[in-house]
């Protein structure tokens, strides 16, 4: 099995979860594409491996971070698969204390871009369909969303039904 990157997760709690993962598999229904669990990624790769030391850092980081409302303002699609169809969230400042906070915990280098989303299909559709898919996707926007648990994920290749939980931990 390809081992892939080591992604950080925010995860809604119930029962937003359950709506929106409800939604996600809805979407993947229709046009025949890998369904996933609900999730704002704040580090799309550590660039590590799941060890002791990164399990250390997820404990510390959930330890000292408060559960997190996010405001999502319209949705989005784009042609790169990973930003295929998506909600865009507002990044406010918890968010980004998320963000910085998770950078620092893990030593990410340099300096990742932060365009927080929550995705709702990752496919290679053409733009149209996906703006079609957008319009019946039935959300009402702005919608807020509250995030309880931070969870590290094996993002093996773009198949998601390879991906797989690494840890999650509850957030404060």
């Amino acid at each position: 099995m390809e081992i892939g990157r080591l992604s950080l997760w925010l995860q809604p709690e119930p029962p937003a979860a359950d709506r929106l993962d409800a939604l996600i598999a809805r979407l993947a229904a229709v046009h025949a594409t890998a369904a996933f669990v609900s999730h704002l990624t704040v580090l799309a790769d550590l660039g590590r491996q799941p060890d002791d030391d990164v399990l250390a850092g997820l404990t510390r980081l959930a330890e000292s971070l408060e559960p997190v409302r996010v405001s999502f303002g319209e949705t989005r699609c784009e042609h790169p698969w990973h930003r295929s169809l998506y909600l865009a969230a507002v990044p406010g400042p918890a968010l980004r204390q998320v963000f910085q906070t998770a950078r620092r915990t893990f030593e990410v280098p340099g300096d990742p871009v932060f365009e927080p989303h929550l995705s709702l299909q990752y496919s290679q559709l053409p733009v149209a369909d996906k703006f079609r898919l957008a319009a019946g996707a039935g959300l009402r926007l702005p919608l807020t969303v509250r995030f309880d648990r931070i969870s590290l994920w094996q993002t093996a290749g773009p198949d998601a039904r390879r991906w797989r939980l690494v840890a999650e931990r509850r957030l404060g």
